[in-house]
């Protein structure tokens, strides 16, 4: 970013990198790629967080909206691969990232739609259907994002890079989702949904012009992609990859057997309303605001695996809930828990990009994906049919434990991985 725009002071002042010494098509691109993020942010913000309450406002029943969140989880493990054997067969990354960028969004264009072609009741399950298939096609694109993100960031400066879009990200969603909400609010249901929906989709084209001046993918074309056989066989040759993957597997599984809960929970057990809740969204926000802030540096001076290790409190979280009988006590656990994610996310993509290989990097990305999203249908199956039968306590101390065996597994198996060759622009 130029210093000498507001954007640019703005960036610089995130932690945004110095990119002096890098190519000038680098660069734009670069720039792109974090406004990219600011207008991704800023249309999601729009549309992400009200999904239920639209469909809700349709009159959706519960058992509608809990198969979409599995439908959603099982599209992403099914679509992973075919998108990785699209970006690897064609090379053309950027290509298939700003296809599906643009259909997903469309999807945007069907919910709002979906009252006048089908009236209330049969709009919940277009508005349903379209979910699904916005989660399957970001997910046929995420290897190829992934891997041309790999491509376009150099090693040395994707702490401070990374650590920045993330910032601006989250600041976006601060300011924009009580805006999207007061303008749900004052229009009225389901209109102020299908408005909110439409602002998304006009300023999340604004990103998809961004993402398109983004150089394409600069290396090789892998003419012929390798089978599941031969990846899975590939991945004895990359240890850091692997041990990472089973890692974070298990730490993922922890996770999803609580979170989903979370909010249940303070509204069940220790009453709160829908005010204090929100607070304890926003105190997230910003606690992963200062918290990117402070791990972009420490990323960049003391390498990938120091800055995941700082996220040591992640298994204690679950129990710290259990604590929470007024609203300070859950703002409290809530700040020590952004802070703490906020250097294992920064860390772990960075670990994802690093422990990768660039010829076949979309299909490692899409076994990662595929078994993050068999997890993530998992874990809350598993969360809430505990529930049924005992209490949150055990349910938290479960998701305690698996939680620890997923950083025991880190702390013992994952290794600084070397650092990558710069690229010859840089």
């Amino acid at each position: 970013m130029k210093r000498t725009t507001i954007i640019g002071r703005v960036a610089a002042s995130l932690g945004y990198p110095n990119l002096t010494l890098v190519s000038a098509e680098r660069r734009k691109g670069m720039r792109a790629f974090w406004m990219d993020g600011l207008f991704s942010s800023l249309s999601g913000a729009f549309a992400d967080p009200y999904y239920t309450l639209y469909l809700l406002s349709l009159n959706a029943s519960n058992a509608q909206i809990g198969l979409v969140n599995t439908l959603n989880q099982l599209a992403g493990a099914v679509l992973a691969f075919p998108g990785a054997a699209v970006a690897s067969r064609t090379g053309r990354y950027k290509g298939l990232v700003l296809l599906t960028g643009v259909l997903s969004r469309l999807m945007w264009v069907v919910m709002l739609a979906a009252p006048w072609i089908a009236g209330r009741s049969g709009a919940v399950w277009i508005v349903l259907l379209a979910w699904v298939a916005l989660s399957g096609i970001n997910a046929l694109g995420n290897a190829a994002w992934t891997a041309l993100s790999a491509d376009l960031v150099p090693g040395r400066l994707r702490g401070g890079y990374f650590a920045s879009r993330n910032i601006v990200i989250q600041l976006v969603r601060l300011a924009a989702i009580p805006v999207a909400g007061q303008l749900i609010y004052a229009v009225g249901e389901p209109d102020g949904y299908q408005l909110a929906l439409g602002i998304a989709f006009v300023i999340g084209l604004v990103a998809v012009y961004y993402y398109s001046q983004i150089p394409e993918h600069s290396g090789r074309v892998v003419a012929e992609r390798l089978g599941l056989r031969q990846l899975f066989a590939g991945m004895t040759r990359l240890p850091t990859f692997m041990r990472f993957v089973i890692s974070h597997s298990t730490l993922y599984l922890g996770v999803m057997i609580s979170s989903p809960f979370i909010n249940v929970y303070m509204v069940e057990e220790v009453n709160f309303n829908v005010g204090v809740i929100s607070l304890v969204a926003t105190v997230s926000v910003l606690g992963t605001l200062v918290g990117m802030r402070i791990m972009g540096r420490l990323h960049d001076r003391f390498g990938i695996t120091t800055t995941m290790r700082t996220g040591l409190l992640i298994p204690l979280i679950p129990i710290a809930w259990l604590w929470v009988q007024h609203p300070w006590q859950a703002y409290l656990v809530e700040a020590i828990s952004a802070l703490t994610w906020a250097g294992y996310n920064l860390g772990a993509f960075n670990l994802l990009l690093a422990s990768t290989p660039d010829d076949h990097r979309p299909q490692y990305v899409a076994i990662y994906t595929t078994l993050i999203s068999v997890v993530g249908a998992v874990g809350p199956l598993l969360g809430g049919w505990l529930l049924e039968v005992v209490d949150f306590g055990p349910v938290f101390a479960l998701s305690t434990v698996v939680r620890g065996l997923g950083f025991v597994l880190f702390f013992v198996l994952v290794r600084e991985p070397d650092a990558p060759p710069e690229p010859e622009d840089v």
